[in-house]
C-alpha cells in the first residue's frame, strides 16, 4: 500500500517541494491519505509489492515526515480508541484464521484498539464507517502500560519475527500461529510505519513466505485483556 500512497500524493501534491508539502499536512490529513490508499485494496488494485525507483523519493519524504509528528509515535498509548455497543469488554478467546492464500493473518477473536488521532478521533474511523456504519459510539480504553506483554509491528522485518517465533505454514504460506503467540503476549500492536511498510510486503520467515494483510489501520489485537481495562464513552 505504500506504492499507492505515494500515487496518490503525487497526484495531490505534486513533486516540486514534495517534502515541504508534507510537513504542511497535519497528521490528521496525511493519516487520511494513509488509510485511503489502504482502502484502495478493496477496488480491485493489484497491491503486489514491486519495485517503483521512480517514487523512492515520496516514500523517503513520507518516512522522514512519519519520524516528526505524531504519527511516527511507536508506542502503545492509553488511552486507545474503540468503537463498540457498549462499555463492558467482551471475553477474548483467540483462535487462528483461515489459511488460504488471500486470508487476512490476523487473530480471530482478539479485540481491537486503535490510536486516537490529534483531533480527537479513532486511526480505525474510516473503517468503522465503512464496516459497521455510524452507529456503535467511540470509547477510550485505558490500562496500565507498564503491565502489558506487548510485541510491536513497526517494519517488515517485525512481522517476520513474529512469523519465526510463533510459525505456522500451509501451501507454502506462512502465517502467525496466534494461539500460540496468546501465550507469551497480550497485545500485537501495528504502528502507522508499520502499516505503511509490513503490509502486503512479503517477508521470507523459516517457515516460507508471509504477507501482512488484513490490518488496515495502526490497530492494537489485545490477545488478553489486562488489569484495570476500563472503557469510558466518548463525550462530545
Amino acid at each position: 500500500m505504500f506504492v499507492e500512497l505515494c500515487l496518490l500524493l503525487r497526484d495531490f501534491l505534486g513533486d516540486l517541494d514534495l517534502g515541504a508539502r508534507l510537513d504542511d499536512l497535519t497528521d490528521d490529513i496525511l493519516y487520511r491519505h494513509i488509510t485511503f490508499a489502504a482502502s484502495l485494496q478493496h477496488s480491485g488494485r493489484d497491491f503486489t509489492a514491486r519495485p517503483t525507483p521512480e517514487l523512492d523519493h515520496i516514500a523517503a519524504a513520507v518516512l522522514h515526515r512519519l519520524a516528526t509528528g505524531s504519527l511516527g509515535d511507536t508506542s502503545l498509548r492509553s488511552p486507545q480508541a474503540r468503537h463498540a455497543t457498549d462499555a463492558t469488554p467482551r471475553t477474548v478467546q483467540v483462535t487462528d484464521g483461515p489459511t488460504g492464500a488471500t486470508a487476512p493473518d490476523k487473530p480471530v477473536g482478539a479485540l481491537w484498539t486503535s490510536s486516537f488521532l490529534p483531533e480527537g478521533t479513532s486511526m480505525w474511523q474510516w473503517g468503522e464507517l465503512a464496516e459497521s456504519g455510524p452507529d456503535r459510539p467511540l470509547f477510550t480504553v485505558t490500562f496500565d502500560q507498564a503491565d502489558i506483554r506487548l510485541f510491536t509491528i513497526d517494519s517488515p522485518s517485525d512481522y517476520g519475527q513474529l512469523v519465526n517465533r510463533y510459525p505456522r505454514s500451509s501451501n507454502g504460506r506462512a502465517q502467525v500461529c496466534w494461539t500460540r503467540a496468546a501465550d507469551d503476549l497480550d497485545a500485537v500492536h501495528l504502528t502507522v510505519p508499520g502499516l505503511l511498510t509490513a503490509q502486503h510486503v512479503p517477508v521470507t520467515t523459516s517457515q516460507g513466505t508471509a504477507v501482512l494483510t488484513g490490518w488496515d489501520a495502526e490497530s492494537t489485537a489485545w490477545l488478553h485483556l489486562p488489569n484495570a481495562f476500563e472503557m469510558t464513552p466518548v463525550t462530545t
